[in-house]
């Protein structure tokens, strides 16, 4: 009988109340689109920066000051850092040389990254962030093979098959004006989309040898990249490795590398939050006026139900759950319209790249709509409509029999 009567209250034939309650649930959607959307935006926006960064990085990197010499030292690192990591999945060893790129009358500053194809494959998926070329570290004549990111590709115009220079100083070497700088050509086969603007713009990845060789590092590594089967437990595994194996190891997962950013991200979602939340806020108060306009509207059918025996808490069921029904409405639609407003962003994200890439770090974004936000954002529509419910609910269960009958 509830659910009958708050039918009929909703299907009240006065248009003018008809329309108060379309507008209610439309404000209530509104405000249920626009968070639902931000919150997708926020969430890809962390999960792609998390995935750039250990697609380049990995879930933890272990390095020794002064570099790793010796196959003995190395060998002796790598199955202690095995035996402290029960969740390792696969680890590769790197040697990183800094240094200039020269091309066509430009330099820029660049990282130059020697990998183990043997094992690099495994923890930090190359093929997947391959945009353009060919993924080969074998070079069928002197000039040895490198990766490039697409920023130095766009900034330097540098396609596959093409060959540029890099530059590095050798301190040991010194000339009567100062460090001697060493050269190297290298032939680019294949582009990098590593999904972050600052390392699309500096990383060049080569094979281990060859970098080991142009830095004159010998068979010195700078330490290990490490891939575990929860990215989750990198800050405790990090910590774990530092303190058993000591000094000069040292270690940093994919999080500390990020700390800040990640910090900011997080405090950036919960500020968006409540901010867009309180447009659902705003659409409560209209739907507040609807059921205060619906107690006014009947007056004298509320009388009548009380003077026949109708309990006051009977009444005040009534308009709860006619508000309750506003706001399902509107969060159901509200999601409707959030899932639509995301395909149109990332449609408009791809065709004008709505993310600068110097401001963002990204120069794209992944929209993520994630059960725990829609839960979050259910449940707070849900409360927040509620919460209007109650005093018109309250003033029509208060309302006397013969005030409503007074002017029958």
């Amino acid at each position: 009988m509830k659910f009958w009567m708050v039918w009929r209250y909703l299907r009240d034939g006065r248009k003018y109340l008809g329309l108060t309650f379309i507008l209610s649930v439309v404000g209530v959607a509104l405000g249920v689109a626009s968070l639902v959307i931000a919150m997708a935006v926020v969430s890809g926006y962390e999960t792609t920066l998390r995935e750039s960064v250990i697609n380049m990085q990995g879930h933890l990197m272990v390095l020794r000051r002064g570099g790793v010499e010796g196959e003995e030292d190395r060998s002796t690192a790598e199955n202690k850092i095995v035996e402290l990591a029960p969740d390792l999945k696969a680890m590769t060893p790197f040697v990183v040389v800094e240094g200039l790129i020269v091309h066509k009358k430009k330099l820029s500053g660049i990282v130059l990254e020697g990998v183990d194809p043997g094992s690099v494959q495994q923890v930090l998926e190359f093929k997947r962030t391959l945009s353009r070329g060919r993924l080969d570290f074998q070079s069928k004549n002197e000039i040895p093979n490198a990766l490039i990111g697409k920023g130095i590709s766009s900034k330097f115009g540098i396609q596959p098959g093409d060959e540029f220079k890099l530059v590095i100083p050798i301190t040991r070497s010194r000339s009567d004006e100062g460090f001697k700088p060493k050269m190297q050509k290298f032939m680019a086969v294949g582009v990098l989309d590593l999904g972050r603007t600052d390392f699309d713009e500096r990383f060049i990845v080569t094979d281990l040898k060859t970098a080991q060789e142009f830095g004159e590092l010998g068979g010195r590594i700078s330490g290990w990249r490490l891939k575990l089967n929860d990215f989750r437990g990198a800050d405790a595994l990090a910590r774990k490795i530092e303190e058993s194996m000591g000094f000069p190891y040292w270690t940093r997962s994919w999080l500390e590398a990020n700390r800040n950013l990640f910090q900011a991200v997080k405090y950036e979602r919960a500020v968006i939050f409540v901010i867009v939340l309180l447009m659902i806020v705003a659409a409560a108060f209209n739907v507040s006026s609807t059921l205060f306009l619906s107690v006014v509207r009947r007056y004298s059918q509320i009388s009548i139900m009380k003077a026949m025996g109708v309990s006051s808490r009977f009444i005040r069921q009534i308009f709860t759950r006619q508000g309750l029904i506003i706001g399902f409405l509107g969060a159901v639609l509200g999601l409707i319209w959030g899932w639509g407003g995301c395909q149109v962003f990332l449609w408009a994200e791809k065709k004008w790249g709505l993310f600068p890439g110097e401001v963002y770090k990204l120069d794209h974004v992944d929209l993520e709509i994630r059960f725990l936000d829609v839960t979050l954002i259910l449940v707070c529509t849900m409360f927040i409509c509620y919460l209007a419910t109650l005093a018109p609910a309250r003033r029509g269960a208060k309302l006397l029999p013969v005030e409503g009958l007074r002017y029958e």
